[in-house]
């Protein structure tokens, strides 16, 4: 099990140097270099990944059985703070300030439901199962649905459903128990209209026609799709990709690095950041299915899932085959919440190795 961690670990390595790189072009209009502290940033970020990771490696996975419904009451907490002392940017309040450092409480939210529901579907008991497996789970799902929609972040929102379904999907409960709440999730998904944004409107709109508003709000998926062709299938070269070079591509060292990389590395460069996640995916799984007990078998597993629905939501809107919701690549893009949660779940994976070995 050990060939795992050390593919996870070569992978993680990759993704970290990419990272570095891809904002590194970025950050550059015209060939000049701007905003050079978002990169050292990033930098700093990544470094304390890498020691959380070694951190959580160490702290038994069993011990958040136990601490489950507490970590999710402090999710709770921390997304009730926001709604009061939040920091709005862009018209969104997503961000609370602690000590100088703005963090996202929607990403400790993932791991929070991601521990909770391992406890919850990896219990044996077979009274009351509808109740206890499915309605129960999704009243707190629920809960963190609407409050992180609320701020609004549509797309971590919808994070919290995949986790459930996820969850259900994977388990030993009979799938005939989810087809009710999956069936009228469905039919009442048209009500949700009325709850969007306006800006959001428009990128379900757009992503239906991007041609409607080319230079409002399908500006950046039309911008998107040009640089990803434009890099053909050797790719530009490093700093030489027109769209991010000359400004034309808003985001793109965010939501949308996965372009900056399409453009400049092309359809090979494209393919292999593709294989890298694969091989980090197919060893996460390999780790999860050797665990010893349940609870480490879906927590791992959703760990895994996670990352992929992460990683495939992201190419779809770059690539324009999914609206744009704003989920951040994975290991890739600039942000310090999002990267510090995913460095921890990578840690806990490898104490599920360390613990099963």
């Amino acid at each position: 099990m050990k060939n795992n961690r050390i593919i996870i670990c070569l992978c993680l390595i990759i993704l970290n140097i990419l990272s570095v790189l891809s904002i590194y072009s970025s950050l550059h209009q015209a060939q000049e270099f701007k905003n050079k502290k978002l990169l050292y940033k990033q930098i700093i970020w990544i470094t304390l990944g890498w020691i959380i990771l070694f951190v959580f490696s160490f702290i038994n996975y069993r011990i958040y059985f136990d601490f489950s419904y507490f970590l999710y009451g402090i999710n709770i907490f921390l997304l009730l703070v926001l709604e009061i002392f939040g920091k709005e940017i862009m018209g969104a309040k997503r961000w609370l300030t602690l000590g100088g450092i703005n963090f996202q409480p929607s990403e400790i939210s993932k791991l929070a439901l991601l521990i909770l529901l391992s406890r919850i579907f990896s219990s044996l008991d077979t009274q009351k199962i509808f109740l206890k497996k499915i309605i129960f789970p999704l009243i707190l799902v629920g809960i963190n649905f609407f409050l992180i929609f609320h701020q609004p972040d549509l797309g971590t929102a919808l994070i919290c459903l995949f986790l459930f379904f996820f969850f259900g999907f994977s388990s030993r409960l009979k799938k005939v128990y989810l087809i009710i709440p999956l069936v009228s999730g469905i039919l009442l998904s048209p009500l949700a209209w009325h709850f969007l944004k306006d800006y959001q409107k428009k990128r379900l709109l757009v992503f239906l026609n991007p041609n409607m508003e080319p230079q409002g709000a399908g500006y950046t998926i039309i911008q998107s799709k040009i640089a990803i062709g434009s890099g053909r299938f050797f790719g530009k070269g490093f700093l030489s990709g027109t769209q991010n070079q000359f400004n034309f591509l808003p985001e793109r060292h965010t939501d949308f690095i996965f372009t900056v990389i399409a453009e400049e590395e092309g359809f090979l460069g494209s393919l292999f950041l593709i294989f890298i996640y694969y091989l980090l995916l197919k060893n996460i799984l390999a780790i999860a299915q050797k665990a010893k007990d349940e609870f480490g078998l879906l927590l791992g597993k959703a760990i895994g899932g996670l990352f992929f629905f992460q990683i495939f939501v992201n190419l779809g809107m770059c690539i324009g085959i999914l609206p744009v919701v704003g989920i951040p690549l994975l290991f890739l893009s600039y942000g310090g919440t999002n990267l510090i949660m995913n460095f921890l779940m990578l840690g806990i994976i490898f104490n599920i190795e360390r613990e099963n070995d």
